[in-house]
């Protein structure tokens, strides 16, 4: 079951469309949802009435619209309350993939906080799809963007899916930085270390390509390395991508947190994009409040 987020934008309904268009494709039904966003329970029980009568009429018009993109997708909807990416959060326990669209194509360098589709991405159970309004153009390939992680290899077993499923090429890619001069003092010092990291990319990708390859024997598989920041190398590669996908590790002490190349890809999406997790990682429920400095 695919679970889309829908708030009555443009960029929303080209995820309903997107969503749409997978179903047809997998099978799969789709939960159109929308949240009444309760802003911090201030919100007198009057007014939330009247704001949920409109997002009823929200909804449904949402649920037409879905369907008339494919009749044969079975389409139903959820509308709730209180926070929107803890609520989806919470639906998606039940789904195998939720996406939302975004505004966020451009170019922010640092740490945006409050960003929803970023708490999304970090919380959710499932993998996340978040699709930006992005002009109708020719796009090929599916980029994975690839590390030693868990998650990686969660991400290479789901693009490796998609690709075979769209009949697209899987393009792995690894990155490696320079040595900054001054933690490293002589040239010849930060020439070995140069070496000894691109070495282990190029061992990273090769495992990679092992995997896809054992999924799907006949995919056409491409691996690319470069030496700029894996953020900016992954933008780059998905700016003509039919599909990014990332994997994004957890961490104990902060389980809902996107890592810093998961975050900066999403702030500068440039391609549908899906997050996905390690199996099994920690994970906890958002906040029950970010301060938002960032739009949807």
């Amino acid at each position: 079951m695919i679970l889309v987020g829908v708030d009555g934008s443009t960029p929303s309904r080209a995820a309903v469309k997107w969503s749409i268009q997978r179903a047809a494709a997998t099978g799969e039904d789709v939960i159109v949802a929308h949240v009444v966003d309760d802003e911090w329970g201030v919100v007198s029980y009057r007014l939330l009435d009247e704001v949920r009568v409109e997002a009823e009429a929200l909804v449904a018009a949402e649920a037409a619209f879905a369907r008339s993109i494919d009749p044969r997708v079975t389409v139903t909807t959820t509308l709730r309350d209180g926070n929107p990416m803890s609520e989806l959060i919470a639906v998606a326990e039940d789904a195998d993939l939720v996406v939302v669209g975004t505004h966020k194509t451009g170019f922010v360098r640092g740490r945006v906080f409050g960003s929803r589709s970023l708490q999304l991405a970090g919380g959710s159970p499932v993998p996340v799809a978040i699709i930006p309004e992005s002009p109708a153009r020719t796009r090929r390939g599916v980029v994975v963007g690839v590390n030693e992680s868990a998650a990686s290899r969660e991400a290479i077993a789901f693009g490796a899916d998609e690709a075979h499923r769209l009949g697209e090429e899987l393009i792995l890619v690894g990155a490696w930085a320079n040595p900054d001069p001054a933690e490293i003092e002589t040239s010849e010092a930060r020439r070995r270390h140069t070496a000894l990291v691109k070495s282990r990319i190029e061992s990273v990708l090769l495992d990679a390509r092992r995997q896809a390859r054992a999924a799907y024997g006949d995919l056409t598989i491409r691996t690319r390395q470069t030496n700029r920041s894996a953020a900016e190398t992954l933008v780059a590669a998905a700016a003509s991508a039919t599909l990014l996908v990332i994997g994004s590790s957890r961490r104990e002490t902060a389980p809902t947190a996107l890592g810093s190349v998961a975050h900066d890809v999403l702030i500068n999406l440039a391609a549908p994009t899906v997050v996905v997790h390690a199996a099994g990682a920690p994970r906890d429920t958002v906040p029950e409040r970010i301060p938002e400095r960032a739009a949807k």
